[in-house]
Formats: C-alpha cells, structure tokens, sequence
C-alpha cells in the first residue's frame, strides 16, 4: 500500500493475476465514507469474474466486518465506514486458480473538530485579539496626552535624576582624591 496524493495505492502481483486498487481518501476518518476500488487481472488465461471477499477488523480486535464484492463493471467497489479510529486490517480474498489472501493495514484517523466549533473558536479568538490591539492603542494614545505634572511622571522624572547625581558624585569620588585633613585648616 503506497499512498499517492488523496490515494492510497494497493499493488500485489504473482506470476497468475495481479491485484490493483485505491481507497480514496488515503487518510480516512471516523464516521466518513472511503470508497475502496479493486481490479484483478491476469497474465495468462481467461479473465477473473469472480467475487471477492473483503474483511475489515480494527487490528487485535475480533469484531470484524465480510463483504462478498461482485464486479461492476471492469472493477469491484465498495464503500467502507469505519466506527472509531485506529489500525485497521484489510483482508482480500479470491480464488482463480488458486485461493488468494492479501493482507493491508489502513489508519484511521479521529473525527476533526465540528466546523461550527472551529467557526466558534476563530471568531471567540479574532474577537479578543481584536479587544486587546484597541485596548493597547487607547493606552498609547493616552500616555503622551498626560501632563508632566501628574505624580506619575514626576517620580519618573526625580528617580531618573536622584541616579544621575548619585553617579556623578561616585565619579567625582573615585577621581578627585580625598582631602587632606592639613589643608582645611
């Protein structure tokens, strides 16, 4: 089984017949129709016409489903539900000349979120985002708009120059040595 875009591919081949299908779409989910399509051919001797027997189990489970395909047409099609997510098993069975039993694993994937929920979710988050970026720009344009002589830009303005002459003292400190106790006098 090989999957190929929106296909899973199934190929088998012995020197009598060979066995070529899809399942369509390649990554099914829960509760969603898969359409499996089948055709035998064979190198040699007349064309098989006969049924094939499919069964679907979800692996190490014994609860299992048999479906006797007859061809329509060219091929043999059936349409596959599969109840709950994980690894399935696919059994194909024929006979021609001989009995034929190929086996193939096929994942299952769960049930996305309902398109209302999602729907919900991206408008409930667009919404807040929304809410926030406006919240933001009231407040940008709101902090220019203050006076100077508001407490808060006082503190800023007076810590701001209590660390700038406290650093220049430091530095008039550390450069200047210290007086000399003679000299005051």
């Amino acid at each position: 089984m090989e999957r190929r875009g929106d296909v899973m591919e199934l190929r088998w081949a012995d020197a009598e017949e060979r066995l070529q299908g899809t399942l369509h779409p390649a990554l099914p989910r829960e509760g969603q129709p898969a359409m499996l399509s089948l055709h035998v051919g064979a190198f040699e001797g007349a064309e098989f016409t006969g049924p094939l027997t499919l069964t679907v189990h979800l692996k190490d489970s014994p609860a299992q489903v048999t479906k006797t395909l007859t061809r329509d047409g060219v091929n043999w099609h059936t349409e596959l539900t599969f109840d709950e997510p994980g690894l399935y098993e696919l059994e194909i069975r024929y006979q021609n000349t001989h009995l034929k039993v190929l086996t193939g694993y096929v994942t299952v994937a769960a049930q996305p979120l309902p398109p209302e929920l999602s729907w919900g979710l991206l408008v409930l988050a667009s919404g807040a985002a929304l809410v926030w970026g406006v919240r933001g720009a009231m407040r940008r344009m709101k902090a220019p708009a203050s006076p100077a002589g508001t407490p808060e830009a006082g503190t800023a303005t007076a810590s701001t120059t209590t660390l700038e002459s406290s650093a220049s003292t430091e530095e008039r400190d550390s450069t200047v040595p210290p007086p000399d106790a003679a000299s005051n006098r």
